[in-house]
């Protein structure tokens, strides 16, 4: 049985990869701010990524893969509130994972960060810093001496569409509302990439649609 920690397990993506995990047979620790209910192969445990010392409390020894996948929810936050939770957080969650002993860290981040858009302006309005915070937070984990692996998704979903999604470097693409992929596929692909070993660490790598479905 692997363990695995999963940081913001109670909704969204991380609530799939949590199902996901304890549906195969892993043992999770689901982290969040207001904890799932405990079930077969799940610990549920309350932590605010705010605070570095409930991470530090909440993340067991030597986890297989840190999956972090917190996002700030809402409109018009503070700039500083959307920091601290998005890099702040982030940087608390790697520091926990390196005293701890994880093998892995996957940070689930955001398609074309590092590439200027009309989504990414408007996105900055609604959330002020947004594209700052993600590149900042991604390249604390590149300093950080920890083994990781950066996932950038597009728009998410909550369809429960089941098709193949394949990886590109994220370097080529850019962010557009007409890119989306469901959350449970992403789960689905977040443990693959986990369950690949060292073959996708230390790069960032897009999500995206194949051209046909079924194909990768």
């Amino acid at each position: 049985m692997k363990r695995y920690a999963v940081v913001g397990a109670s909704s969204g993506t991380g609530l799939a990869i949590t199902q996901r995990l304890a549906a195969r047979g892993d043992h999770v620790t689901a982290i969040s701010r207001r904890p799932m209910e405990a079930s077969i192969n799940v610990a549920p445990v309350a932590a605010d990524v705010r605070d570095r010392e409930s991470l530090e409390i909440a993340l067991p020894e030597q986890l297989d893969t840190v999956f972090f996948t917190v996002d700030i929810h809402g409109f018009r936050k503070p700039r500083g509130d959307i920091r601290h939770v998005m890099v702040d957080g982030c940087v608390h969650a790697m520091e926990a994972a390196l005293k701890r002993g994880a093998r892995r860290f996957i940070l689930l981040s955001v398609i074309g960060a590092n590439r200027s858009s009309w989504v990414w302006q408007l996105l900055n309005t609604v959330k002020p810093g947004m594209r700052a915070n993600i590149l900042e937070r991604e390249e604390a984990l590149r300093r950080s001496g920890m083994p990781f692996i950066i996932v950038r998704a597009p728009r998410l979903s909550d369809a429960l569409a089941e098709g193949t999604h394949t990886l590109s470097l994220a370097s080529t693409k850019k962010l557009g509302m007409g890119q989306s992929v469901s959350r449970t596929e992403l789960g689905r692909l977040l443990l693959a990439v986990a369950d690949a070993g060292t073959s996708y660490e230390g790069a960032t790598w897009d999500v995206v649609q194949p051209s046909k479905p079924g194909s990768d």
